[in-house]
């Protein structure tokens, strides 16, 4: 999804377009998957935007509760990321050096997403899978 229709939903969800907004939906597009409200912060920082952490919360609690991005929390830290409605990607954590990284598995996951919302007459916005283990470097 590019940052230009987020911008739209946001507005079309009665949201306004603070520059810290758009900054920090701008830092989720660049990234290619997760991340964490730290490094977030950390980034705001480098542009010369020095949001106290209740500001950055309320932020990132907005745009969670209008699904414009998605929270995930691994091993008790929060991250964050833009949802790719064609490309829906899953995470290996590593339990020594924390790395994460996405993998994709498309098609028995989404049978059985269609399965689950049909069965149990569930409807599904979103959900989440991690494995957890240890990458190659951490395994020697």
């Amino acid at each position: 999804m590019n940052k230009d229709t987020i911008f739209q939903n946001i507005r079309n969800q009665g949201g306004r377009l603070t520059r810290l907004r758009k900054e920090i939906v701008q830092i989720l597009v660049e990234e290619d998957c997760l991340l964490s409200s730290a490094k977030l912060l950390s980034r705001l920082n480098k542009l010369n935007l020095t949001p106290n952490r209740s500001t950055i919360f309320r932020e990132l609690l907005f745009l969670t509760s209008k699904q414009i991005i998605l929270k995930n929390n691994i091993s008790g830290v929060d991250y964050y990321e833009i949802p790719c409605e064609q490309h829906h990607h899953h995470h290996l954590v590593c339990l020594k050096c924390h790395a994460i990284s996405k993998i994709e598995i498309e098609d028995q996951l989404a049978a059985q997403e269609k399965k689950i919302t049909k069965q149990n007459k569930f409807r599904i916005i979103n959900h989440s899978l991690e494995f957890y283990g240890y990458c190659r470097k951490c395994q020697i």
